[in-house]
């Protein structure tokens, strides 16, 4: 599915920090001053999926393909955007093509960086209130139709997982009615460059389980009401697709090749879940589990699917 999820905020929030580390490189310049980023940065961004894991023990393709959600940079709002202050005609404009929005928050500690406004108690409920809806008057100024919004609250990672944060992200929850993840840009992009053994020991030290980078990439999956489905080509490759809740099997064989779509017959379809535990497809079909359905069958998350096509 080409949807994608444009991070926007105030200037020197954290934006161009978090497109680095989601990138897993620094394509985005970063400094404590407004503009950095003036022309969009894409990243298609693997979506970590514990289930393709385990298909990918189990099968031991040569290739494991994951699903993906496309995160855009677009470059800092400032009060008057729709007015053109500050590039904003240009910026409303990259924000009314995406599908979703992650709204980047600053929360964190630093003299260094310009702030927009004359700030509260720096990461305050109430700082971060004003902060928000200043991005959020813009948006509708500029005449951006409500899209669906998570407001990642860059803080500190000192703080990550104290009682404090958690009681900060259920009050943006509350207020604004829209999900919140909390997260350290800066943590994540100096993530990039250890090791998975060093990457393991700095989070363990730190008292983090999973990234804020991973929260944020599961639910902005989420966010754009997409699920999972797999395909297992000759035993060589498993790749994982995504596909808008409530899309049709003949939906998914194009997704998959637009061939399959146009030349659809059926489709042998099993929930991963049964798969994993016939330990293989052969094994599932000889059981009864793998089951066929038609055209206008609605594809299920974590179905694994193999499609029958006509010449």
């Amino acid at each position: 599915m080409s949807l994608s999820v444009g991070i926007v905020g105030l200037p020197n929030a954290g934006k161009s920090t978090l497109f680095n580390a989601l990138a897993a490189r620094r394509l985005a310049e970063t400094a404590a001053r407004p503009f950095t980023t003036i022309e969009p940065h894409e990243a298609v961004v693997a979506v970590p999926d514990s289930n393709l894991e385990e298909l990918s023990k189990l099968i031991k393709p040569e290739e494991t393909v994951p699903a993906t959600v496309t995160f855009i940079d677009i470059a800092g709002l400032v009060k008057g955007a729709h007015k053109g202050e500050g590039l904003g005609n240009q910026f409303l404009a990259k924000i009314r093509e995406v599908d979703a929005i992650a709204h980047v928050v600053c929360a964190f500690t630093n003299p260094a960086v310009l702030r927009e406004v004359a700030k509260e108690e720096p990461g305050s409920f109430e700082q971060i209130k004003k902060d928000i809806e200043i991005v959020n008057l813009e948006l509708e100024l500029g005449g951006i139709s409500k899209k669906p919004t998570i407001y990642v609250i860059n803080t500190d990672e000192y703080v990550l997982n104290d009682a404090s944060t958690q009681n900060l992200l259920n009050r943006i929850k509350e207020s604004f009615k829209e999900e919140a993840v909390g997260l350290s840009a800066r943590l994540e992009e100096e993530l990039i460059d250890l090791d998975e053994d060093e990457r393991g020991s700095y989070l363990t030290e730190l008292g983090i389980e999973k990234t804020g980078l991973e929260q944020l990439i599961g639910r902005a999956y989420v966010l754009l009401d997409l699920i999972t489905f797999y395909t297992i080509k000759g035993g060589k490759e498993i790749h994982a697709w995504s596909l808008k809740r409530g899309g049709r099997a003949i939906e998914a064989a194009g997704e998959v090749h637009t061939d399959f779509g146009k030349n659809f017959i059926k489709a042998e379809v099993i929930n991963i879940d049964e798969l994993l535990i016939s330990e293989g497809w052969k094994e599932a079909k000889e059981k009864g589990k793998v089951r066929l359905e038609g055209r206008d069958y609605i594809v299920a998350d974590e179905d694994v699917i193999e499609f029958k096509t006509g010449a």
